[in-house]
C-alpha cells in the first residue's frame, strides 16, 4: 500500500523539480523584456562567457529578478533563434548598439537591425520566390505564366524594412566595455520583426522544441506576398 502511494508522490515531486518547459526560461524572459518587466542591469563580463544554449536552467526569479546571466543568455539565445532558425519562415532580425549614450546606443542598434532585417528579407524572398505567380499577355494577347512577383521584390527590401515593427529593445550597462573605456557604456539590443504576432507564435513553438506549424508559417507568407505585391503595383504605377 505504501508502496503505490509512493510512486505518484515521486512523479509530481519530478515535475514540480524539472517542469515541462524548465528549457524555456528565456521566453519568459523575452516576454518581461516586451513588456518592459526588466529593468537595465549592469551585465558582468563573466556572464558573456556563458553559452546560451547550455544555460537554461532556471526558470524561476530569485527576490523577484532574473539574474544578469539569465538576460544576457535570453538576448543571446533571441538572436541566434532569429539569425538561424526564423530566417526563412518568419523573418526577424536583431541589431545592437554601443555608446555612452542610451539613446545613441538605441538608434545604431535600430539602423543595425533594419540592415539585418532588410538582409534576411532578400533570403527569405529568395526561398519563397515559387511562392506566388501570375499572368500576364504577350503583344498577341497570349496568356504566359510570369515569374513570381515575388521574386521580382527583390529589390524593394527597404520599401519591406520601412514596415517593420519592433518587437522589442532592451538596455544594459557592459561592464566589460565600462571598464575599458572608464565610463558607462550602454549596449542597446532591438528586435525588428514583419508581423510581431506572428513572431510571439512562432517563439511559442520554439521554446517547446516543436516545428514551426504550417498555417504559421503559410500566415507569414500570405503577409510577405501582400507587403510585396502593395510595392510591386506603386513601382509599376510609377
Amino acid at each position: 500500500m505504501k508502496k503505490s502511494m509512493l510512486t505518484p508522490a515521486i512523479i509530481v515531486i519530478s515535475m514540480l523539480l524539472f517542469p515541462a518547459n524548465a528549457n524555456a526560461f528565456w521566453l519568459d524572459i523575452v516576454k518581461e523584456f516586451v513588456s518592459d518587466g526588466i529593468k537595465m542591469m549592469v551585465i558582468p563580463k563573466s556572464a558573456k562567457s556563458l553559452n546560451a544554449s547550455t544555460e537554461n536552467k532556471k526558470i524561476a526569479k530569485s527576490n523577484g529578478q532574473y539574474s544578469a546571466e539569465e538576460v544576457y543568455s535570453a538576448i543571446t539565445k533571441l538572436s541566434e533563434i532569429c539569425a538561424n532558425k526564423f530566417v526563412k519562415h518568419i523573418p526577424c532580425a536583431v541589431g545592437e548598439g554601443e555608446n555612452f549614450s542610451i539613446g545613441d546606443a538605441r538608434e545604431e542598434a535600430t539602423a543595425k537591425a533594419r540592415v539585418a532585417l532588410a538582409k534576411n528579407m532578400g533570403t527569405y524572398v529568395s526561398a519563397n520566390a515559387k511562392l506566388e505567380s501570375s499572368k500576364s499577355k504577350n503583344n498577341q494577347g497570349v496568356l504566359t505564366v510570369a515569374n513570381s512577383y515575388i521574386s521580382n521584390a527583390e529589390l524593394t527590401t527597404e520599401q519591406f524594412v520601412s514596415g517593420a515593427q519592433e518587437y522589442l529593445s532592451y538596455t544594459y550597462i557592459d561592464e566589460k566595455l565600462s571598464e575599458i573605456n572608464g565610463q558607462k557604456v550602454y549596449v542597446t539590443n532591438v528586435v525588428l520583426v514583419m508581423d510581431s504576432e506572428l513572431f510571439g507564435k512562432a517563439l511559442e513553438y520554439e521554446a517547446k522544441d516543436k516545428p514551426l506549424s504550417e498555417q504559421l508559417i503559410d500566415e507569414s507568407k500570405k503577409g510577405i506576398v501582400a507587403i510585396a505585391q502593395n510595392w510591386i503595383n506603386k513601382i509599376t504605377k510609377k
